[in-house]
């Protein structure tokens, strides 16, 4: 199969920042830091798509408390 290209991306990124980018890695057993924003850019496309069409996020937690979750920016 082959690999799609790739473009080069320079960022400034806060302390907070990599450390997000860490945890995810960790989470996600990404291979590098790369690898987990990909990952994460990937996530926030999929749900920001479909929270524009007017789909809802909701997580439930161990207790059964089901818990919607709003993403500041994102048309509700």
């Amino acid at each position: 199969m082959k690999r799609p290209a790739l473009t080069k991306v320079t960022m400034n990124l806060t302390d907070r920042d990599v450390g997000n980018t860490e945890t995810l890695q960790a989470l996600l057993h990404a291979r590098n830091k790369a690898s987990a924003v990909s990952s994460a850019l990937s996530l926030a496309a999929v749900l920001a798509t479909r929270i524009n069409r007017g789909e809802k996020l909701y997580l439930r937690g161990e207790d059964g408390v089901t818990e919607r979750i709003l993403i500041p920016g994102l048309d509700t």
